[in-house]
């Protein structure tokens, strides 16, 4: 099956978050706001498939900042298979390695939040995903242009969320776009969620979205995801650890292989430090 690439929102629902997948801790204040981090995941699940193919882990070191107290926030984040260090996948299955060191990516995102009387928190971003080793690897450029729109409503009981999110892919070959369609692709996500606190500085958040995709490019659409996740985080001082156990069911037959590939588990894990 051909790998269905597009963007990361993946990592699952935490409480707090508002859409997207991606390092949740990261929001976490600081004096200067500055925050580094890494993320593992023993399998890079995204949008009902697995973004480097079964099983394969995939780091993620990331940089984040936070501008004062305006809302906006400016983001890198890297993209590595695990397979592809040291002495792995490249040696044991060279075809193979080369697609994963193709598929290593620079991103970069603008995000902006605003909070409206403790009431509602709506949210805008926009995300670069730039695989700058694919085109010399592979032939085509899976790089793509990604923008957000979301609404939580903090008044209501686990925090239920909204998001819209629209991808443009930048090449035109028929391997990433073999519709023709560089845009016109949509992806719609519910989600809620709960915290359950600790000892002092750790927590429990538990999880739970459905996502539809409506994939133009690759003429596929359908419910592409349902997440239910559960992360403990702990952290002291500017130091904070987290690990997650996450759950997926993939109902569309167009993201889950004509229903021989319906569930994924996955784990993930993370430490980050606030200055």
């Amino acid at each position: 099956m051909r790998r269905i690439l597009v963007c990361l929102l993946g990592l699952a629902l935490v409480v707090g978050t508002v859409g997207m997948s991606r390092p949740a801790h990261a929001d976490e204040g600081a004096p200067i706001g500055i925050t580094v981090g890494a993320d593992y995941w023993n399998n890079y699940f995204w949008r009902g498939t697995d973004f480097f193919g079964s099983g394969v882990g995939v780091f993620f070191p990331w940089l984040y900042y936070s501008v004062g107290k305006t809302g906006l926030s400016l983001m890198y984040m890297g993209q590595y298979a695990a397979e592809t260090l040291g002495d792995g996948t490249g040696k044991s299955d060279p075809v193979q390695g080369k697609g994963l060191v193709a598929y290593e990516g620079a991103h970069f995102n603008a995000a902006y939040k605003y909070t409206v009387n403790d009431t509602v928190t709506i949210g805008v971003s926009g995300w670069y995903y730039w695989f700058y080793r694919a085109e010399d690897k592979l032939g085509y450029d899976w790089s793509w242009l990604e923008g957000t729109l979301s609404l939580t409503v903090n008044a209501l009981p686990l925090n239920p969320t909204i998001s819209y999110t629209y991808d443009y892919f930048v090449d035109k070959s028929d391997v990433v776009t073999p519709s023709g369609e560089q845009g016109k692709n949509h992806y719609i996500k519910l989600a809620v969620g709960h915290s359950i606190k600790l000892a002092e500085g750790s927590s429990l958040g538990l999880g739970l979205s459905a996502g539809y995709f409506d994939w133009n490019s690759m003429d596929k659409k359908g419910v592409s995801d349902v997440v239910a996740s559960a992360k403990l985080t702990a952290g002291a001082g500017g130091v904070s650890l987290n690990g997650s156990l996450n759950f997926a069911y993939v109902p569309a037959e167009d993201f889950n292989s004509d229903g021989n590939d319906k569930y994924r588990w996955w784990a993930a894990f993370g430490a980050s430090y606030s200055f």
